[in-house]
Parts: C-alpha cells; sequence; structure tokens
C-alpha cells in the first residue's frame, strides 16, 4: 500500500521507463500559471513536423488552439480534437491567391517525431489554483490527466479521483480539459480510464499489455493501465483511432474492443494476401459494445485502405429491423454515412457498383 505521494513516485518511474521525460512541476521556471500549453514545445513541434512552415503560419495555430470558439468545455474539446487529428488550416498566399495549407500537430506516423512529457504537480491558476497529480504532454499539448489517490486512508476511495478530476474540469481549472483526451484515476492497485464526458460507470479498466495476456477476476490494473495504454505508440493509437465522439458523448475504447480490432485488422490483411476472402469472426456478449467496435474497425480499416489508394464499404447485415434503426442511428451520431438495402436487389446492385456511395464527397461511410 502507498501514500499518495509514494504512489505518484513509482508511477513517475513507470512512465520514465516508457521513456517519457518527466519533470517535477515546482522546478518548472514558468512566468504565467495561467497558461495549460507548452508554448515552446508546441512552436517546436510545428515546425519540425510541417517542413516549410512560416513564422505567421506558426503564430496563427498558435492562436487558433489557444482561442477555441465556445465557452464551453465539450465544445472547445470536440473543436480541438478535430484540430489535433485532422490538422488546421491556414491561409497562405500564392500567386495572388488565398490557399490553406494543413499544419498537424502530431506526427501519428512516426513516434520520434513527437516529445513525451509527464509533468507532477504542475501548478494551474484559474478560478482555483490546483495541481493535478500528473499531467501527459505530447508536443506541449495536455492530452492525458491523472490522478492519484492513497488506499492508506480507508475513508477514500478511487471513485474519489473521478470526483476530483471533475471538480478540476466543472469548477476550477476548465481551460485544462479543452485539450484533454482521457483521464486516469488510479490507488496503485486498480486504475480506471474515461474521457471527460464519461461518468463514473464508463470509467473502465485496461487489463491487458499485450493481447496474448490472460486476463483474470479482481486482477490488479494499475501497471497493465500504464504500460497498455500509455506506452508511446499505443497512446497515439487509441488517440488517434480508438476515442470517438457521438454527438456531445466521447467515448474511449474499452481495452477488448481494441484488441478486437487489431486481431480483425491482422486476419483481414492475411485474407487479402492470401486471397481468401476470409477475414474471420468476432464474437461478442450482450452489451459489450458491439456498435462501437464495428465503429473503430471500420475507422481504422478505412485508413489502412486510404493509405492504398483504396474507398472502402462496409455491410452490416442484422435480421430485425430495431437493430437496423437502432445500427443506423448509432452510426450516424458517430459521423458516419448510413446507406439501407431494402431488397435484395437493391443490395445486389450496390455489391455490382464499385465505387463507395460517398467515395465522391470523402465523407466516411
Amino acid at each position: 500500500m502507498f501514500d499518495e505521494e509514494t504512489l505518484e513516485k513509482v508511477t513517475m518511474e513507470m512512465l520514465q521507463n516508457l521513456e517519457y521525460q518527466c519533470i517535477n512541476g515546482y522546478e518548472l521556471q514558468r512566468e504565467d500559471f495561467s497558461k495549460v500549453l507548452l508554448k515552446k514545445d508546441i512552436v517546436q513541434a510545428i515546425e519540425r513536423i510541417n517542413n516549410g512552415i512560416k513564422s505567421e503560419q506558426v503564430q496563427e495555430v498558435l492562436r487558433l488552439i489557444r482561442n477555441l470558439d465556445h465557452n464551453n468545455t465539450i465544445l472547445n474539446n470536440k473543436q480541438f480534437t478535430k484540430y489535433l487529428l485532422e490538422g488546421i488550416a491556414v491561409p497562405i498566399q500564392e500567386n495572388g491567391e488565398t490557399k490553406y495549407k494543413t499544419v498537424k500537430l502530431i506526427d501519428f506516423d512516426n513516434i520520434h517525431n513527437n516529445t513525451f512529457k509527464a509533468i507532477n504537480q504542475y501548478t494551474i491558476i484559474e478560478h482555483s489554483e490546483k495541481r493535478p497529480d500528473i499531467i501527459i504532454f505530447i508536443n506541449g499539448l495536455p492530452l492525458v490527466v491523472v490522478e492519484l489517490k492513497s488506499t492508506v486512508r480507508e475513508d477514500v476511495k478511487l471513485i474519489d479521483g473521478y470526483h476530483q478530476l471533475k471538480g478540476y474540469q466543472d469548477v476550477h481549472i476548465p481551460t485544462l480539459f479543452y485539450y484533454n483526451q482521457f483521464m486516469i484515476v488510479s490507488d496503485g492497485v486498480q486504475a480506471r480510464a474515461g474521457t471527460i464526458t464519461s461518468p463514473w460507470s464508463r470509467f473502465s479498466e485496461w487489463k491487458k499489455v499485450e493481447d496474448t495476456d490472460e486476463v483474470f477476476e479482481q486482477m490488479p490494473t494499475h501497471q497493465t493501465l500504464f504500460n497498455g495504454m500509455l506506452r508511446k505508440d499505443r497512446l497515439l493509437d487509441i488517440i488517434k483511432n480508438f476515442i470517438l465522439w457521438s454527438e456531445d458523448s466521447k467515448i474511449l475504447s474499452a481495452y477488448h474492443q481494441y484488441f478486437g480490432v487489431k486481431k480483425a485488422i491482422h486476419s483481414t490483411e492475411k485474407a487479402i494476401d492470401n486471397r481468401t476472402g476470409k477475414a474471420g469472426l468476432l464474437w461478442h456478449t450482450q452489451g459489450s459494445g458491439k456498435t462501437a467496435l464495428s465503429y473503430y474497425l471500420t475507422y481504422v480499416l478505412s485508413d489502412y485502405f486510404s493509405k492504398q489508394n483504396k474507398v472502402a464499404k462496409f455491410y452490416f447485415i442484422v435480421d430485425r429491423l430495431d437493430l437496423l434503426k437502432q445500427a443506423s442511428e448509432e452510426f450516424e451520431a458517430r459521423g458516419l454515412v448510413v446507406k439501407t438495402a431494402s431488397s435484395r436487389a437493391e443490395l445486389m446492385e450496390q455489391f455490382r457498383n464499385n465505387q463507395a456511395q460517398e467515395g465522391n464527397t470523402g465523407k466516411p461511410e
């Protein structure tokens, strides 16, 4: 059992073993404690990732991510997440014409082109003065917040860490959460992760580091979560492919969905290489998140095929009209374009058409 100071030290050592640059927040030289972004790191990352970018374009990107459009944490987070995943369009002048250049904040294709910092006790002064236990910065952007609770005191529960984070988000330092991709709560034994919109019931343990790891009841999950989610390549993968918006709800993949998609991708690659056309079967139990997993799979496979200059179409077969309505609504809420076939003839016509239905618009479907 750890007190909070020891648990924080042990957790920082774990992050150091994952090759994060670990920094004590009290030792940072800072002039403005209201700032949650590491400006110098952001500027250097933008210049490093975006070859030939001009100083005024860097400043425009800084302006846009500092001054998001809404006075609302959820809407600002949604806007920033779009910037993070898709890049930021900034105007450039070419031959007297205004064109737009997409500026990337993270290099998802080259892990080593990014900086990963873990800062503990990073002071933020907004409506109150607060110090989250650990903040994970990628390229100067505070993307993960960690709250640690000691198991030494019997009156302190893991859920108290969740309430503390929600207090930071809703009352004390909301600006920090404009940029957050997910939050972690741990007592050194059990650890859970969720997003800024997740209720406590949706904060989930991450029970594997690798897919072949054994899972058992009442297993400790502090080490499996930190090593399984925050390994650099895994963290970038989760941020890019395994967090989705469903209207104004931000949803983080569960570990079984993550590894299920990974196995499906591998199986699909084998089926293509071997020309068998058989990628396999994923078996689900009721309430295990089938629709969310299907979305993650379509998203990752679309990216996989787009790198080969191919546009993929995905078909879902359901055996009840209520499931058709439910699945269509859930996919559309997640941003997919859904087309239905109401007859065998209509379905066969779609099969014969080798173009994606929305392929000319670029919309995901």
